[in-house]
């Protein structure tokens, strides 16, 4: 799941400025629901209504302030997973209950959940900590600054996705890859390979910062790249037939 990546983004879809081969080739050996809509035009009701498979008018979280909780008795398709003998875990953008809440996803079928919890805090990608099973993990050298820090918070909860997937390979898994990328505010890496290949592209655009579409273009790239190591990881594994 990419949050705010929009709908024509795709070189599948069309888009002439961005190509995205790996998530293509999802959608060509795969299933596109052209017709369908998301749960909600903003990000935790769409989350609740992924989690749940209730649409708003009867999922929990139908607004967008930040820190509205499942409830307790609220079932996810992970807790249904897990009880058919799936291991379980989300790495991303939780957004369906802060920590202390009846809405963390611990308590919702996940084995574990690595990332954000609280969706206004993923506003960061630069965050001074990020969230393991509802405790704190620090992340040393980072401020919770929009734009720089140490460590980039999509480079640590690709990891544990990734270390998930090992960990789990000879048992049916369950990896929900709620990426935060490409939703502003657009911090990434000087370094990151992606942004070094629109960096310098002559691109103006009318936002606040005038790099901001190029960030956003470099995350898309970073998604499509990180979406075809998981499809080398699942070859590698020799799982990716199943």
């Amino acid at each position: 799941m990419l949050d705010e990546l929009a709908y024509f983004e795709l070189s599948c879809m069309g888009n002439k400025y961005l190509q995205t081969p790996n998530i293509d080739q999802m959608a060509a050996e795969g299933m596109r629901f052209t017709q369908a809509l998301a749960g909600a035009p903003v990000c935790a009701p769409s989350r609740s209504v992924l989690m749940t498979g209730q649409h708003t008018g009867h999922t929990t979280v139908r607004t967008n302030p930040g820190g509205v909780p499942l409830r307790a008795e609220d079932v996810t398709v992970a807790e249904v997973l897990k009880q058919a003998g799936y291991a379980t875990g989300g790495f991303g953008k939780w957004g369906c209950g802060d920590r202390g809440t009846t809405g963390v996803p611990e308590r919702h079928g996940f084995d574990i959940f690595f990332g954000y919890y609280h969706q206004v805090h993923a506003h960061s990608y630069f965050p001074n900590y990020l969230v393991r099973n509802g405790e704190k993990v620090p992340l040393e050298g980072n401020t919770g600054d929009f734009y720089k820090g140490k460590q980039y918070s999509q480079y640590l909860i690709f990891d544990e996705s990734i270390k998930f997937i090992r960990e789990n390979k000879d048992r049916p898994f369950f990896c929900y890859c709620a990426w935060t990328p490409p939703h502003g505010r657009w911090g990434i890496p000087e370094d990151e390979p992606a942004w070094l290949e629109f960096k310098d592209k002559p691109w103006p655009a009318g936002e606040a910062r005038p790099e901001d579409v190029k960030v956003y273009a470099a995350m898309v790239k970073m998604d499509d790249c990180q979406v075809g190591q998981i499809f080398d990881l699942l070859k590698e594994l020799e799982i990716d037939d199943n």
